[in-house]
């Protein structure tokens, strides 16, 4: 190998490992058609914190449906937009029965979803962090709503499950283990590459 070619190619592998080892990660570039715009979900967002209505919560509802397809190829955005609209069907049905802290936990889902929306240059481990934290807060908010129904059961009321057979919903429970499969599987193959990059450069440096 001459030596231009020998210092491309160590200067291509030196790239690959900083892309590797936290250099700024490119989102894929979206498909033309693919425009979307978070407006509408932030208005909708906006206007239940001013009055929960029936209207405001299905437009809320429909503006998230909305932009789930454009986040299909990116699971840990695509789950903050599944929790949202679980949230949101879940005060729609239970209405002043809801738990309180539902409303802080829309508020909290979105700007979340809204930041990795519009911060392209976010490294995936920064999102991940973040998707995990709304993960726990979502899964504390099932228990306790899951208390408050077992306490009103026991009262001899009507037990409040709507919101965890929202979040027991088989295609939310998949996207989760989406999540979750993926983390796992880019954490192993990327130490596999770098392991093999490593030894590529160490390779060529002594060639």
């Amino acid at each position: 190998m001459d030596k231009s070619a020998k210092s491309k190619m160590v200067n291509d592998l030196e790239n690959r490992l900083d892309d590797f080892f936290g250099g700024e990660a490119k989102a894929p570039a979206a498909p033309p058609t693919a425009q979307y715009s978070i407006e509408k979900l932030k208005s909708a967002v906006l206007s239940i914190d001013w009055e929960i209505t029936d209207q405001c919560l299905t437009e809320l509802i429909t503006e998230t449906e909305a932009l789930l397809p454009h986040f299909e190829e990116d699971p840990i955005t695509h789950a903050l937009l599944r929790m949202l609209r679980a949230l949101a069907r879940y005060i729609r049905k239970r209405k002043a029965q809801s738990h309180q802290d539902a409303i802080k936990r829309v508020m909290s889902v979105f700007t979340s979803f809204e930041t990795l929306a519009n911060d392209k240059q976010m490294d995936e481990q920064q999102k991940k962090k973040i998707v995990a934290r709304e993960i726990q807060a979502f899964k504390k908010l099932k228990e306790q709503v899951e208390g408050q129904g077992a306490a009103a059961a026991g009262r001899g009321g009507k037990p409040t499950t709507d919101l965890s057979a929202l979040l027991e919903h088989q295609q939310f429970k998949q996207v989760m283990n989406a999540v979750e499969e993926r983390i796992n599987a880019e954490v192993k193959a990327l130490k596999v590459q770098v392991q093999t990059l490593q030894k590529e450069l160490d390779s060529l440096r002594k060639a």
